[in-house]
């Protein structure tokens, strides 16, 4: 799986560059990291940005 290209894919959709759509991510692991569901799928663990979308595209493709 190339995270680039779905980053890439990402902000040419949105219109902006993938600096800008990575550093936006990484925010939203940071304001999820405390809820329960974060917590189930990571523990106490701070996932990179690459940790956190290949687990989950596993957990849609039903790949756990």
């Amino acid at each position: 799986m190339n995270i680039e290209a779905i980053l890439q894919t990402v902000a040419k959709k949105s219109h902006t560059t993938v600096k800008k759509v990575r550093k936006e991510m990484e925010k939203a692991i940071l304001d999820a990291k405390d809820t329960p569901n974060f917590k189930k799928t990571f523990g106490n663990n701070l996932p990179t940005l690459e940790e956190f979308i290949e687990k989950g595209i596993d957990l849609v493709m039903g790949n756990m």
